[in-house]
């Protein structure tokens, strides 16, 4: 079943449910289905056709919801922009993804010749016009990677690759009955796909935070009974020193999904001492997600969990590479993905109870006298230490070594650690040659439109 329809579903069968929740506004699965629907109508009525782009520049909210729902029921190909790129790489965006339309609120929008569609949700303005049927293989959604070594590809995504991957969060543990807290951006895969989409196809209920702040998170968790959630290590280290200032009486949490980076095991530990609930790790990417999982009643601390759904993979020299049907089609302007598999780029180990173990980034792999080091191991050595906040380890040019470990570390509020107190912490955890040769310490480090650490900035 595709997006539209399965929503048309849980609108029939529980049309009194509530499926949206954003500040003041409520609205249940009926209400949200038939708002899709007249919005829908309305960009056909304004010559927009089956198959063209429309970008939407917009922020957390239930019109961003509305704006998705309504081009996968119009046939139409959403392009979601990142609030935080500038307006030469919202252009760019516009450009390559051949945009016919653009959604902006006027605080947002950029100089552009494109035409901005009605959103108008009161009316049906008269007689209905037939919405199209879209075939499982067309395109739905086109995803915009951060960039940081080129320009951003389009990840396309179809019909059919958006309900394989909102169909696969059972895996993780989603229920219909969990009401789910989304405060990660709804412009990014995460909020969108594993969020949003796939809190509505389960039939659970969704709370929109706006804009990320860790005291209004918090503050609507404890007010709206959530459940359930999925963040970055970055937000939750946010939520957990914000908690530590200013405790809330959160007892509604039952699992917390974190993933997009390396989650250290200490820091799984120290959530599920302050929220009394578990917090696992998963791995997917923009090109397919949720494609490995830990569950809580099956977690492994430390690993990216298993398999979920119909995903394949396979280890070709280290290299991880996934296929299945929520495995993105290829890049928007490039040739499909070769017999369907995804190259990831990603250093794996799977162990014989089939969990995977990440162990570095292909590029990022840092050689120091012909031994291998993972940044990543270091870095969560690191993240052991109570006073780091923040850890970041590449590989510095060396004469002699080839390469050498240098570490960027932020540390904690009301922490103070030397640079050799640190190296000497790092040597009774990790043998002599992956220890940093050097530690520079930085107020915050840089991060990319995910919450992700920048090693290539750094």
């Amino acid at each position: 079943m595709l997006i539209w329809n399965q929503l048309k579903a849980q609108a029939a069968a529980q049309p009194e449910k509530r499926a949206l929740i954003c500040g003041d506004t409520t609205l249940t699965y009926a209400q949200f289905a038939a708002q899709v629907e007249i919005v829908a109508q309305a960009w056909l009525r304004q010559g927009l056709q089956p198959g063209d782009r429309i970008a939407l520049h917009m922020r957390n909210g239930i019109e961003l919801a509305t704006c998705y729902y309504a081009c996968f029921a119009a046939g139409l190909v959403a392009v979601p922009v990142n609030t935080r790129l500038t307006p030469e790489e919202i252009a760019y965006v516009l450009e390559h993804s051949g945009s016919k339309a653009y959604l902006a609120p006027a605080d947002l929008r950029i100089p552009t010749s494109l035409p901005s569609p009605e959103f108008d949700t009161a009316s049906d303005h008269g007689v209905k016009l037939a919405l199209p049927v879209p075939k499982p293989d067309d395109p739905a959604l086109l995803l915009y990677t951060s960039g940081t070594t080129a320009r951003p590809k389009g990840v396309s995504h179809s019909q059919r690759t958006l309900a394989g991957n909102a169909s696969y969060m059972d895996a993780w543990g989603l229920r219909p009955e969990d009401h789910t807290l989304l405060f990660t951006a709804m412009v990014h895969a995460s909020g969108a796909i594993m969020l949003l989409m796939s809190s509505l196809w389960m039939g659970a209920t969704v709370t929109i935070v706006p804009v990320f702040d860790a005291a209004k998170v918090l503050d609507t968790w404890e007010s709206s009974g959530a459940t359930f959630y999925m963040s970055l290590p970055t937000l939750v280290r946010a939520l957990l020193a914000e908690q530590r200032a200013r405790p809330r009486n959160i007892t509604t949490g039952r699992l917390a999904i974190c993933g997009g980076d390396v989650v250290p095991v200490p820091l799984q530990q120290e959530y599920a001492a302050t929220f009394g609930h578990p917090m696992v790790e998963g791995f997917g990417m923009t090109e397919g997600l949720p494609t490995l999982a830990n569950h809580p009643d099956n977690n492994r601390p430390g690993s990216m969990g298993r398999l979920v759904g119909d995903v394949e993979i396979r280890a070709v020299e280290g290299e991880l590479r996934m296929r299945g049907a929520g495995i993105a089609t290829g890049y928007w302007g490039h040739p499909p993905f070769e017999d369907g598999w995804l190259k990831t780029g990603d250093l794996v180990e799977i162990d014989p109870d089939g969990f995977v173990w990440f162990r570095g980034r292909k590029k990022e792999i840092i050689v120091r006298g012909g031994s291998n080091i993972a940044p990543q191991e270091v870095e969560e050595t690191l993240y052991k230490h109570p006073a780091v906040g923040e850890a970041g380890v590449i590989g510095e040019p060396n004469e002699y070594w080839g390469e050498v470990v240098l570490a960027y570390v932020a540390l904690r509020d009301g922490h103070s650690v030397s640079a050799e107190e640190l190296i000497a912490f790092a040597r009774q955890h990790l043998a002599e040659y992956k220890c940093p040769e050097q530690i520079l310490f930085l107020p915050m480090l840089p991060k990319g439109a995910t919450g992700k650490v920048q090693r290539r900035a750094l």
